[in-house]
């Protein structure tokens, strides 16, 4: 079941442009069955033997599930939590298993003491769930939202300057997204991170669409809290998400679910969920595996030659604008765009029906439009298909 992946014997770069390697690579996992799929942001394939092993552990635990769910697999978790903390230079003490990323962030969002008039700083921006969520506080128990805008134009000095306008002394709490889900923009985290922390302001992090793909070292970032989800582009099995908690917030944080302890300092008391489905996060020790295998390095250098396969070729079209500066410092492989004056649900449908070219369209305030998200096994062809048709609708 195991893979042992060995990388050319060439720098970065040529590794990305190198098709017989992703040709491989590509073998590894399965086939879109009569479509290209290019919305792998929403959720990723997993490696075939990613697939097998998540099978083999559902078809073992389904033979006496009490036994195998509380006296093995539970005992295994400890095992994901170290390979999953060494991806992010946390403890595995710091380390919660979940279904997904909402789930995880929704642990901090309303784990986290708050009082009446207490601010927190969020972005317009930010994943759909994130956004509700705190809404939701706010409506319950009247504290207030800063809210930053972004419209895909800022270089980094304007990002971070519109995030530290919105600090005040009554913020408490500031929810940042690594990767816009939107546009695919990489914000300058560490930096608003670190105006932050200077105003001994907690630091909540959305780093669904960074995790495994640019660098989330927690320890560097200085963030108090981490979501991710796995089934992303770590391409763990589905579906599958963390949240790290620096171990001195654990006390201090309400577990979504309700533990026997609620105060206690263990990161164990966010996942007393009664039955839960372990061989999914069993699973993942081999799409950790996978990926210490190819690196995140070699992986991010090949979707943001992917992505800019795609938009080099479609950028100097006069009805294209693209939501998201295309530099490999704030873009690395996922992008949008819209047409002037299409509706962008309608630009998806025709992709589809036309093509049979799956990406998403969405309606998001400064952000509408088109996002295109390859993964390492996509095919270059692929790709060149898209930009064909997009050329075509045009």
């Amino acid at each position: 079941m195991e893979i042992t992946l060995s990388l050319p014997d060439k720098s970065i770069a040529e590794i990305a442009k190198d098709e017989i390697f992703w040709r491989y690579i590509q073998s590894l996992f399965p086939t879109p069955a009569q479509h290209i799929n290019l919305n792998n942001g929403g959720v990723c394939s997993n490696p075939l033997h990613v697939e097998q092993a998540y099978k083999d552990y559902y078809s073992l635990l389904n033979t006496s599930p009490s036994y195998f769910t509380w006296k093995v697999m539970e005992a295994a978790r400890d095992t994901i939590k170290n390979g999953l903390a060494h991806l992010c230079n946390a403890s595995p003490e710091e380390i919660a298993l979940f279904r997904n990323a909402t789930e995880a962030l929704n642990n901090a969002i309303f784990g986290i003491p708050l009082n009446a008039n207490d601010e927190v700083v969020a972005c317009r921006q930010d994943y759909i769930k994130c956004v509700s969520s705190w809404k939701q506080r706010e409506l319950r128990e009247h504290i207030k939202i800063n809210w930053v805008e972004l419209n895909g134009s800022e270089n980094n000095d304007q990002i971070i300057q519109k995030y530290v306008a919105a600090f005040t002394p009554a913020t408490k709490v500031l929810h940042l997204t690594h990767v816009i889900n939107w546009n695919g923009q990489v914000l300058p985290i560490e930096a608003i991170a670190y105006e932050a922390k200077k105003r001994d302001i907690v630091v909540v992090l959305d780093a669904a669409h960074s995790f495994a793909v640019v660098e989330t070292d927690v320890r560097k970032i200085d963030c108090d809290y981490m979501g991710v989800a796995l089934h992303k582009w770590l391409s763990g099995p589905i579906a599958s998400g963390m949240l790290y908690i620096k171990k001195d917030r654990i006390a201090h944080t309400y577990p979504l679910a309700s533990a026997l302890e609620p105060l206690a300092d263990s990161i164990k008391k966010f996942e007393e969920m009664s039955i839960q489905v372990l061989p999914n996060l069993l699973a993942l020790g081999y799409a950790i595996q996978f990926h210490l295998q190819l690196t995140r390095d070699v992986k991010e250098a090949r979707l943001t030659y992917l992505r800019q396969r795609w938009t080099d070729a479609l950028q100097n079209l006069d009805t294209i604008t693209f939501n998201v500066p295309l530099n490999t410092t704030q873009c690395k492989g996922i992008a949008s765009f819209h047409i002037n004056d299409e509706d962008p649900l309608q630009i998806e449908k025709k992709l589809f029906e036309l093509y049979g070219i799956h990406v998403v369209g969405f309606i998001w305030p400064n952000l509408s439009g088109i996002r295109v998200t390859p993964n390492v096994y996509t095919p270059i062809e692929d790709i060149d298909s898209f930009v064909l048709a997009m050329k075509k609708l045009v």
